[in-house]
């Protein structure tokens, strides 16, 4: 007996070491299985927690602190979920009511949190509770995914496919009103030279004011139709837009008793783009800025933004090297806080019905992006507002080539006229009318065509001074008739001048150089600039 107990002792003290051995090794792996947890943790992507059921965070992750412009863990679990994290506490309430019910929990659900600063983001939580051994709720462990600028993204990837399927019925519409719009401002324009009396006068002046107000409104179509597709990139004098719109709005701007406050930088670079664009831009913020100041005649005015007096718009340029921002400010009544957000929207507007179609700062905005600008707005209600436009530099080594705006250039005086013969296609009649009434009164002779293969039909028999044509026919387009009369013996020494309706893209602008094309005038016409185009005057 004495001599077995020493060997079971032995044994005991193996079992012992054995089981010690065992339990560190047991330890170790634990505490390797808990770093590495740990580590995942600490390293994950995704915003991770444990909350208790009366809305404290128990533990989190560092990528939820970032998540949440917390400074640090200890300060996140300090908050009130309910009220510092849940744009709408209801959501969680929501879900630990479900958790108590015990019902089953969606994997995914997004809703809306605060940050710190109490900037709301878009969250995706999957969230499940953990019970204790009564099966009560001992606490919810969460998993937090920031989607707020995945939203936006597809947000603006919907509104782009909307816009562009928006875009394309918008530009058809446009170009058939564009048509009898220009028969109706040209034969307008005739008539108003031979009025015989005011009445008379009056009358087509109010039939020419309110065509010319409709082709506005279908420019502003075509415009937005063709966000970013083919604007010219030219070298653009923002000083000398500022100059010729303000030229063209002073009538108006004095009828109105408005005052325009100008600080242009004389130094400011040229910038690249497409000069009628540009113009369009600071129309629309010149009329918006006048509306606004109308509406305020009477209100009082809390605070008016820097430098502006009551009762003005100011305008300004200048530029850091890189860009160059125009500046347009008002005294005006101001945007209220929730329309701020709508203002881009096309169609959307707070004017009278009759007074605005709500396509002006959409079509801005679609300009300004498709120059690779930015603008901003920045307002208070019964203070006014100020838009901020900022444009690239145009390239250093071609920056000193400024273009002046495109209406700019000055009236020619009347000369003595050469008749000319003269080619008029157009597939619409009433603008080939129109064209024959008009240069036949100044002593041309004038044959039409209603397509491109009458034109050259009427080609093979005669001999044009000038071929004026028209850009969309069915069949053979514009370019195409241009390029076959330019191949005959005929058309060689002819003048060609393009007609359209629609915007001018970077591919017909191409075309119509290498064509070698003389001149391109819009529809509606302006009938000086038409003379000047055709008589080369």
């Amino acid at each position: 007996m004495s001599e077995q107990l020493p060997n079971d002792i032995e044994r005991l003290r193996e079992l012992l070491r054995d089981y010690i051995a065992e339990r560190e090794h047991t330890e170790d792996m634990l505490r390797d299985s808990e770093e590495r947890y740990r580590s995942l943790i600490e390293r994950a992507f995704y915003g991770i927690y444990r909350s208790s059921l009366d809305g404290r965070f128990l533990e989190v992750n560092p990528a939820l602190v970032r998540m949440l412009g917390y400074d640090s863990i200890d300060e996140l679990l300090r908050v009130d979920i309910f009220r510092d994290i849940y744009v709408d506490p209801m959501d969680r309430a929501g879900y630990i009511a479900a958790a108590e019910r015990g019902d089953p929990l969606p994997d995914w659900v997004q809703t809306r949190w605060f940050r710190k600063d109490r900037i709301p983001i878009t969250v995706r939580i999957t969230v499940r509770p953990r019970y204790d051994r009564q099966g009560r709720i001992e606490y919810f462990e969460g998993i937090v995914e920031d989607v707020t600028e995945r939203q936006r993204q597809e947000e603006m990837l919907r509104r782009s496919e909307r816009m562009a399927g928006l875009g394309t019925t918008l530009a058809g519409v446009a170009h058939e009103l564009n048509n009898p719009l220009t028969a109706v401002i040209g034969f307008a324009q005739i008539l108003m030279r031979g009025a015989r009396d005011d009445d008379e006068r009056v009358g087509l002046e109010t039939i020419h004011r309110e065509a010319t107000r409709a082709a506005r409104i279908v420019k502003d179509l075509l415009t937005f139709a063709r966000r970013q597709d083919g604007a010219r990139n030219e070298h653009v004098d923002l000083n000398a837009i500022v100059e010729y719109i303000l030229s063209t709005r002073r009538y108006a701007l004095e009828t109105n008793g408005v005052r325009c406050i100008l600080h242009l930088d004389p130094a400011a670079p040229a910038v690249a783009g497409d000069p009628s664009q540009l113009e369009q831009v600071l129309l629309n913020l010149l009329v918006n800025a006048e509306h606004a100041l109308t509406e305020a005649l009477d209100a009082p005015v809390s605070a008016n933004p820097e430098g502006t007096p009551r009762g003005a718009i100011g305008i300004s340029t200048e530029s850091d090297g890189q860009m160059v921002t125009l500046q347009v400010s008002d005294t005006g009544c101001g945007i209220a806080p929730e329309h701020l957000s709508r203002i881009w929207d096309p169609f959307w507007t707070t004017k009278v019905e009759g007074e605005g179609t709500g396509l002006g700062l959409s079509v801005v905005h679609g300009i300004v992006s498709a120059h690779g600008g930015t603008i901003e707005v920045t307002s208070d209600v019964g203070g006014g507002t100020t838009f901020i436009v900022r444009l690239p530099v145009a390239p250093p080594e071609e920056s000193g080539r400024k273009r002046r705006p495109s209406g700019a250039s000055t009236a020619v005086a009347e000369s003595a006229e050469t008749p000319l013969d003269i080619l008029v296609i157009d597939d619409e009649s009433s603008i080939t009318s129109f064209l024959s009434h008009y240069l036949g009164s100044r002593g041309h002779a004038v044959l039409t065509a209603q397509s491109g293969s009458e034109a050259l039909a009427l080609a093979r028999q005669s001999d044009f001074d000038v071929v004026v044509c028209d850009l969309r026919m069915p069949g053979m387009d514009g370019l195409a008739t241009m390029r076959a009369l330019r191949g005959m013996p005929r058309g060689e020494r002819a003048r060609y001048v393009l007609s359209t309706g629609a915007n001018i893209s970077n591919a017909i602008n191409e075309a119509v150089d290498a064509l070698g094309i003389d001149a391109v005038v819009p529809k509606p016409y302006d009938i000086e600039q038409l003379r000047r185009a055709v008589e080369q005057a």
